[in-house]
């Protein structure tokens, strides 16, 4: 029996938004529409391909400004109005679960686009702050002016910046207080499925992050980025930490991340990229938010509509510009969980 099948369905609650989203499954692509996407050799192909989507009212904008974040950008915007309008007052929290990924994103955009001396605003989401603001509070140490989860952050970066001046690092140090955070939204709600999936997250990107230290040669400490909370604590990681990377691999293979460390370890060697460890935990979200939408009438069933529509959005824009880009095909179908 599922997770879900356990537990009790608030149908009260969600009733209505779970019957209308369920109408709206019809908005995702299925995989032989990805699979045709991935194939086109232009942009102009890809859009012609995406106008017998869903996604069809967005292509005469995609081809005025030639770009493909803005739908990102408006999908998210319309979740977080939807969920504003359906979410029970204490599961709220929830819609701050969206919004900080976003942020993070967002500070993070800033950040490098200041260290690198590279324009990176293109990539840069609507927030509730501009691009001009998170970069004058950066460059002043000043984030009087800035509110919410991107003051918390924006000032997480200069305090972690005064101790190193390491990229990695200090993008690391922002993601656990990111974590910290997520973790807080998620326990809010109370519901068992949630943080069921938060604990696999934190394994996931502990296993990801262990690995990428060992093979990339990386010399911090293990505390620098592990994430509290997983099915597997922090101390069963550290006895990692003077062990090799086959060792490792091995170890880990035997559990509930078995295909995960099997096709990531294959990928990282023969393509080198870490692009396999991050599909396959996109893909476990999926799996899960997909079994939640069975149920008829939940609280997964309406944030998983919207995380799963996030991951959507997210994977058509990295066929976009990888075709934009000439990228092989082969290398964007490692990047689409949804292939």
């Amino acid at each position: 029996m599922s997770l879900f099948g356990m537990l009790p369905k608030e149908f009260g609650d969600y009733l209505f938004p779970s019957g209308e989203l369920t109408e709206r499954e019809r908005e995702f692509l299925d995989r032989e529409e990805f699979d045709k996407l991935v194939q086109c050799k232009t942009k102009d192909e890809f859009l012609r391909v995406l106008q017998e989507t869903f996604y069809s009212s967005y292509v005469e904008e995609i081809k005025k400004i030639g770009a493909f974040e803005f739908v990102m950008d408006e999908e998210s915007v319309l979740a977080i109005s939807y969920l504003r309008e359906h979410l029970m007052e204490r599961h709220r929290n929830l819609i701050e679960f969206l919004i900080l990924d976003r942020d993070l994103h967002n500070v993070k955009v800033v950040f490098k686009s200041l260290v690198l001396k590279k324009e990176m605003r293109n990539i840069f989401l609507r927030s509730s702050h501009t691009f001009d603001e998170i970069k004058s509070a950066l460059e002043t140490k000043d984030v009087s002016r800035l509110e919410g989860a991107v003051r918390e952050m924006t000032q997480r970066i200069i305090e972690v910046s005064e101790e190193t001046t390491d990229i990695r690092l200090i993008e690391l140090k922002l993601e656990q207080f990111f974590f910290v955070k997520l973790q807080k939204y998620v326990s809010s709600t109370h519901s068992e499925p949630l943080m069921e999936l938060m604990k696999r997250r934190i394994d996931m990107l502990n296993i990801k992050n262990v690995y990428r230290s060992k093979t990339a040669g990386e010399k911090f400490a293990y505390e620098e980025f592990l994430y509290d909370g997983g099915y597997l604590d922090a101390e069963f990681f550290r006895q990692f930490q003077s062990e090799s990377v086959d060792f490792f691999a091995q170890s880990i293979e035997r559990g509930e991340y078995t295909k995960m460390i099997m096709q990531g370890t294959h990928l990282l060697y023969s393509e080198e990229t870490f692009a396999s460890f991050e599909k396959n935990e996109e893909e476990y979200i999926l799996r899960f938010f997909a079994e939640a939408a069975k149920t008829y009438a939940s609280l997964e069933r309406v944030i998983g509509f919207f995380i799963r529509k996030r991951f959507e959005a997210r994977s058509l824009n990295i066929i976009y510009n990888g075709i934009a880009n000439n990228i092989a095909r082969e290398k964007i179908r490692h990047r689409i969980p949804q292939l």
